[in-house]
């Protein structure tokens, strides 16, 4: 049986800056808190969503602020997530990418770790592809799927 923490270490890839690595070892530090919230099946990709944007937002905080991944606050991450005033998801989407440029990935290089990465999270999950009758069919960008992770049900905190 493959555990979360197993298929984590295949989401995070191979190679990238230590910085990712960091977070990704921080990350599963805080879904190991919670080992019994996850499935060992993700049918939908939910839960590789929100693992690897938990991750992404630990790395561009840590390198922005030149800190350890394991000392960004939850505020921090929850400050990356949330819409501000007038925003959608996909200007929320266009803010991580920035973020990313800024920090030097090319963000549709698929040999970097990062930008392999950044290239599930921005994809958007289209009304158009699935039959919405199914309630637990999934929508909205990959970058959303952070909720999952960060919410009550889990109840990361850190």
């Amino acid at each position: 049986m493959t555990t979360i923490i197993d298929q984590s270490r295949t989401w995070q890839g191979l190679d990238g800056p230590a910085e990712w690595a960091q977070a990704w070892e921080r990350t599963r530090e805080l879904i190991g808190l919670r080992p019994d919230h996850f499935s060992d099946h993700d049918s939908d990709g939910t839960q590789e969503d929100g693992v690897s944007a938990l991750a992404t937002a630990l790395y561009i905080t840590a390198r922005e602020r030149r800190i350890e991944p394991a000392a960004v606050a939850r505020q921090a991450v929850d400050d990356l997530i949330h819409r501000r005033p007038g925003e959608t998801d996909l200007d929320i989407v266009r803010r991580w990418e920035a973020h990313l440029e800024n920090l030097g990935h090319d963000i549709d290089d698929k040999t970097d770790p990062v930008s392999a990465r950044w290239q599930r999270l921005r994809y958007e999950h289209d009304p158009d592809e699935r039959n919405w009758d199914d309630s637990l069919a999934r929508h909205g960008y990959g970058l959303t799927a952070i909720h999952y992770v960060l919410g009550a049900h889990v109840a990361l905190a850190f």
